[in-house]
């Protein structure tokens, strides 16, 4: 088993398929501004697995200091935070979601709740 770190012309032609294949989101493989890295793993010449290592964007926090407001405020920020997205092609945005207000902005914009467990880790 050959184990290497893939180029962008393989991320290209052996990972981006899958995705779109499985309804995932292809890869950025901008070679300025790479936001992957993809390890795969060869038997002879065929790719047998890959592990991926991508930059989402994180979207928040959200605070407010406008206890009493209707929500406009956020409603706004959250519109052009969305158009900000679509503009820069986003492939695709994680939130937490710690209030109650952030959920329904995030569900005002279309994000789902992950269906799968979600780990996280912190660097030691």
């Amino acid at each position: 088993m050959e184990y290497r770190w893939l180029e962008p012309d393989e991320i290209e032609s052996i990972v981006n398929p899958i995705c779109r294949l499985r309804g995932w989101a292809e890869l950025n493989i901008n070679p300025v501004r790479p936001t992957c890295r993809v390890l795969a793993a060869f038997e002879a010449e065929f790719c047998v697995a890959f592990l991926t290592l991508q930059m989402h964007p994180v979207l928040g926090p959200f605070w407010s200091g406008m206890e009493n407001s209707t929500g406009a405020v956020g409603r706004e920020l959250a519109d052009r935070m969305h158009e900000f997205l679509v503009e820069s092609k986003a492939r695709a945005v994680l939130t937490v979601c710690e209030s109650p207000v952030s959920e329904r902005l995030a569900k005002r914009h279309n994000m789902v709740p992950v269906e799968f467990p979600v780990y996280e880790w912190v660097g030691t």
